[in-house]
This record gives structure tokens, sequence and C-alpha cells, in this order.
């Protein structure tokens, strides 16, 4: 059986509204797979809740803004401690010092966007290369992998329009999978 493609998003507080273009970036992929979008609740979470949340996705995707804030910290040092795949990145804009001392300290290298049209392509070409799983983990069709990567070669080709700005599942999520499972219709799970 397929499985759930499982993200978590860690924004700090200025990157809220980016949430968004990740859920716009899934949303627009031409196949139809489970995917759960995590992310630590507004009001808050524990250590022990954060690490649950964390412990069994596929991908984290750190947002780095101006300023280093909480529980982007925590989320940071948990998805390292339990070996996760990160993809960092980093809005281009001035940062506090102490977001230059995280920046800094992380040892890693950062993928820059300058708004959320990019932030959005550079999240959509990760999804298709993590989609095409050498042992078909998501369950995806040749016809599927081919329509991933025609649209991956759509967005390479094509910058996204400038001063469109994605809607999508800033609070997280679930995007259910109809063609590969439970007869339900096709919905957002909005959960926190």
């Amino acid at each position: 059986m397929a499985e759930k493609l499982r993200l978590f998003v860690s924004a700090t507080h200025d990157l809220e509204a980016e949430r968004a273009a990740i859920g716009r970036a899934i949303a627009d992929l031409p196949v139809q797979i489970g995917v759960e979008i995590r992310r630590t609740p507004l009001a808050g979470a524990s250590h022990y809740a954060i690490f649950e949340l964390i412990a069994n996705c596929d991908r984290v995707y750190f947002l780095l803004g101006r300023d280093i804030s909480a529980p982007a910290g925590a989320e940071w040092v948990l998805s390292w401690k339990l070996e996760r795949s990160i993809l960092p990145l980093r809005l281009a804009v001035p940062r506090t010092p102490a977001a230059q001392e995280f920046l800094r300290q992380s040892f890693v290298e950062w993928t820059t966007f300058r708004s959320r049209a990019e932030l959005a392509r550079i999240v959509t070409l990760d999804l298709t290369r993590i989609l095409n799983h050498p042992t078909n983990r998501y369950g995806l069709t040749v016809s599927d992998l081919e329509l991933l990567s025609l649209h991956a070669q759509r967005i390479r080709r094509h910058a996204p329009e400038s001063g469109v700005e994605p809607g999508g599942a800033e609070g997280g999520g679930i995007l259910l999978d109809t063609a590969h499972g439970e007869e339900l219709d096709d919905e957002l799970l909005i959960t926190s």
C-alpha cells in the first residue's frame, strides 16, 4: 500500500504566511497522493509533542526570516537529532544578530528565496524529487511519474508570476489521497 508523504514545516514568526506557499505547491502537484503537513500548534507545544510531530516525517522544511524565534529553534535541533531530511530555506532579508548567529552556527547550505512564489517553486522541485522515490514508496504509476517530470520541467522553464501570492495550509493539514485508498471527496482537513 502507498505511504502518505509526511512533511513538517517550521517557520519563524515573521514567515507564518509563507507556510501557505508550501500548501499551494502540494495542491498544485499533478498527481493524487496522500500528504500530511505538520507544524507545532500556534498555542505552543511541549518538547515531547514537537518530537512526536517531527519523528516520522519524510521532509522538514525550515523557513528562517528576520529573527530566530521559538519554537523554530527547538524544531531545528529536534530535526537534526532525529536525523530527518531537512531543507533549510531563508528569506532574503536583513537579519537580527541572533538570526545571523544561528545561520553561522548551523553549518549547512541554505537555499535563499525572495518571494512566496519563489519558495513555492523551490518546494515543488524538491517534492518532485522526493516523490520519484526508487522504491515507489508513494504508490505512483508510470503516468504519475511522467506527469511529475513534465510539471518539474515547466516549473524550471517558467519563472513564477510576480505579485501572485499562493494560498494554502498555513495551519497545517492533511491532503487526502482519493486515488490510492479511501473513498472520500477531495478535501483539505486543517489541523493544529
